[in-house]
């Protein structure tokens, strides 16, 4: 397995598999799969650009060549809040679940955020109605620290997220 940060060249393999995330587990995600199939190609490598400071960006994890796998976080911006980073788009393709994909992300992304050096913090946000995940993240060492009432509307559906926290630093 080969995981590395994302970049322009990766945006089809990026797109497919990310589109892929939002039809298989539509519930474990804020955005919706109607809208991000309309998002233009340009936006998708845009967000594949992590700009000058790498205050965003995606790591993917390959098996064979092919994108297993994907991890996202975001820098949060203003002063008061740049010590912290949120991990966000978190899948694996069914085909490499319980392989250890998902731990090799998780450990290659807050490696790169430990080594920056800037960062803190650590959060994410999980649907209560996923325990494994819930459980994945735990072990991971993220502690939980809020439960949002319906923090997101699936049609007539509400769905609930854990909010949970790591710090990189005491």
């Amino acid at each position: 397995m080969d995981i590395r940060r994302l970049g322009p060249a990766d945006t089809d393999a990026f797109v497919k598999v990310r589109l892929e995330g939002l039809q298989t587990d539509p519930d474990a995600f804020g955005a919706a799969y109607e809208e991000e199939i309309k998002r233009p190609m340009a936006e998708w490598q845009a967000r594949l650009s992590q700009g000058p400071e790498g205050d965003s960006g995606y790591f993917g994890a390959f098996v064979g060549g092919e994108l297993a796998g994907l991890i996202g976080y975001f820098r949060h911006r203003g002063l008061k809040a740049r010590h912290k980073v949120s991990v966000v788009s978190m899948y694996v393709r069914e085909a490499y679940r319980k392989t250890g994909v998902a731990a090799e992300l998780m450990q290659e992304e807050l490696a790169f955020l430990r080594q920056r050096g800037d960062i803190d913090q650590v959060q994410l946000a999980v649907v209560t109605t996923n325990p494994g995940a819930v459980r994945f993240y735990e072990k991971m060492g993220f502690v939980p620290y809020g439960l949002e009432k319906r923090a997101l509307k699936a049609g007539e559906r509400y769905l609930d997220e854990l909010h949970m926290y790591m710090l990189l630093r005491d």
